[in-house]
């Protein structure tokens, strides 16, 4: 299979996403006792934003809902925002806290994974907003924020190696490997 360069590029864009996400949540859930499920909460809350549009890395795996949310509201609006970053915390919280009452997993999890959901999700919005792109992170205020980084560039790759260097030395300091 021959890919197009704009699916190369898209594709880089996710693992960035996935980088930042794993790196934020994996010190976020350090401080609550575990770097490792920190660092997966924080790696799939950072994906959580691009359930908007139906060829992102969530999208392709997710059914129906990114199209809905892609035809309704568009790409950037609803899910690249403050407020639905707080709602995925509190559903990981929540999913959390089930986990432990249903299987009886380390107590660890509970409401403490929201924190590195939290950190993953608000990461995303971080790099987009360095984007030319750019998010409106708070509508009502009506203030957008954007950089001079261009999807799929250089410094885009640059940052995801950085940010999975990072990940990883979270994981090994924690780890004491």
């Amino acid at each position: 299979m021959v890919l197009r360069k704009k699916e190369v590029w898209a594709k880089m864009t996710g693992r960035t996403h996935v980088a930042a996400g794993a790196a934020v949540g994996a010190l976020a859930g350090a401080a609550f006792g575990s770097a490792e499920a920190g660092f997966l909460a924080g790696l799939i809350a950072a994906l959580l934003p691009d359930i908007d549009t139906p060829g992102s890395t969530i999208g392709r795996r997710v059914p129906i809902i990114p199209s809905i949310i892609s035809m309704t509201a568009g790409h950037r609006t609803i899910t690249h925002t403050v407020y639905f970053c707080l709602l995925a915390a509190l559903g990981f919280g929540f999913l959390g806290s089930w986990l432990v009452a249903k299987t009886g997993l380390a107590a660890f999890l509970g409401f403490k994974l929201a924190l590195p959901a939290l950190a993953g999700a608000l990461s995303h919005l971080a790099l987009d907003a360095c984007t030319r792109s750019g998010v409106e992170p708070l509508p009502p205020l009506g203030f957008r924020v954007s950089g001079p980084l261009a999807t799929g560039s250089l410094l885009d790759v640059f940052l995801f190696f950085l940010l999975a260097a990072l990940a990883g030395c979270a994981l090994y300091l924690w780890r004491g490997w």
